[in-house]
């Protein structure tokens, strides 16, 4: 329930959030992203390069980049999977994607991609021995047993 409200919250905050308070615009970025492209850079490496620069605007850079995607599968994919690879959070990913008229399950599958490819993070081992019930040797013979 708590990461819907996060992704709600954030989706709202990138529908209101105005240009004017970031340091870099949306005119910005398309200008930057007309001469990258030029040099032969794809809006994805365009993006990334800009996120590394600005880390502040992250959020704003995605949004402005998947309104450059103009709705390209294709684009849309590397720029999602650019954003996962500069470690932005996925809630945040989910939440500015829908935010820009992307489809859910393709974010959801980009990401599960990404985090497949990279391996994943898992939290640490439970610690072994703990008390409880179990361990695979249960009784047999239709008794019930405590293991």
């Amino acid at each position: 329930m708590m990461r819907k409200l996060t992704a709600v919250a954030l989706a709202i905050t990138a529908l209101t959030s105005s240009a004017v308070f970031a340091e870099i615009s949306q005119d910005d970025f398309n200008n930057g992203l007309v001469t990258a492209s030029a040099n032969g850079s794809s809006v994805a490496d365009f993006m990334l390069a800009q996120m590394t620069a600005n880390p502040a605007d992250s959020a704003d850079i995605l949004g402005f980049a998947l309104l450059a995607a103009n709705q390209d599968e294709a684009v849309i994919t590397q720029v999602l999977q650019s954003a996962a690879s500069s470690g932005m959070d996925p809630d945040d990913i989910l939440a500015i994607a829908i935010a820009n008229g992307v489809d859910p399950a393709t974010v959801t599958s980009v990401l599960a991609e990404t985090q497949t490819a990279a391996g994943g993070t898992f939290g640490a081992a439970p610690t072994p021995g703990g008390a409880g019930f179990g361990g695979g040797s249960g009784g047999g013979g239709g008794t019930i047993s405590g293991n």
